[in-house]
């Protein structure tokens, strides 16, 4: 037996372990939508061929960039210093893509940042003093249990159909992932990484602000990327509702027309902008924690 040959053994004809990827790349994503898009045009294909009413229901992708993409110019009324002309022009329906799409996203970074802001400080609020957790908690959970997304009308009766309506929809329906992740976080601490802080001195505000927010960071990533999808579903449903601008309110009006082709347009730029918050929101985390493995 040589000595490569001695040197095989159990460990050298291992199978290698199946390893499970939770963090798509951008390579798995452009797959999925190259698949995506081949599925849809291949059913537009097929229901064309056994009804002449297909487009109406399911256009092909040439249909939805020749009449789909250009007739969203109805919903540019001018604000970017580009004369509005109307359904059929390219220009007027980027402009209307581009100045709704800034007012959507406008109401989701707001709404965000407060709700990420409300729900750590009650997290830690919640965590740290023991009478709050016992009233918050409960509700806290309850609260996450509502469909959420049903009482979007309400907010609009109360607030009016304004983007006040909206953020503060988003605050309600975001903060209480936060609030939960942060005490759920805080809780698998280990009880050394606090304990030997308040031998020294510390005070329970300096421990929460220095030892504490800092441990959890890298556990809330999930959650926050979640609260940022919730946002961009909840701002949808919000603007649905009354708003006459937004990519919530040109994809209603999409829909209660039947324009299908204009809804795939406005429906994809949402989606992109949903994928982009959540991989902001994990660089984000990821530069602030980077000293965490």
């Amino acid at each position: 037996m040589t000595a490569a040959g001695a040197t095989r053994g159990p460990a050298a004809t291992r199978r290698p372990k199946l390893v499970l990827r939770t963090r798509a790349s951008g390579y798995s994503i452009l797959v999925g939508l190259v698949v995506g898009l081949a599925v849809w045009e291949v059913a537009a294909r097929v229901m064309a061929a056994a009804n002449d009413q297909a487009d109406r229901v399911l256009p092909s992708l040439v249909t939805i960039a020749r009449e789909g993409f250009t007739g969203l110019g109805h919903y540019y009324s001018g604000g970017l210093g580009v004369s509005a002309v109307g359904d059929g022009d390219a220009v007027s329906a980027a402009a209307a893509l581009v100045y709704n799409g800034l007012i959507t996203t406008g109401r989701v970074a707001a709404g965000l940042v407060l709700a990420v802001a409300v729900g750590m400080a009650l997290g830690l609020l919640v965590a740290a003093v023991r009478p709050v957790r016992l009233g918050v908690s409960g509700v806290a959970e309850l609260m996450r249990m509502l469909p959420a997304l049903a009482m979007a009308p309400l907010f609009t009766l109360w607030f009016g159909a304004t983007s006040t309506a909206s953020v503060v929809f988003i605050v309600f329906a975001a903060a209480f992932i936060v609030l939960i992740a942060v005490v759920n976080a805080v809780a698998n601490l280990a009880p050394e990484l606090t304990e030997f802080p308040r031998t020294l001195g510390l005070s329970n505000r300096s421990l929460y602000c220095r030892v504490v927010l800092p441990a959890i960071l890298p556990e809330l990533r999930g959650p926050l990327m979640f609260a940022g999808l919730v946002a961009w579903t909840s701002v949808l449903a919000s603007e649905m509702y009354g708003l006459q601008s937004g990519l919530g309110w040109m994809l209603s009006d999409t829909l209660r027309f039947s324009r299908i082709d204009r809804m795939f347009v406005v429906a994809v730029v949402f989606s992109v902008l949903a994928l982009a918050t959540m991989k902001l929101v994990a660089v984000l985390v990821g530069r602030v924690t980077r000293w965490s493995p």
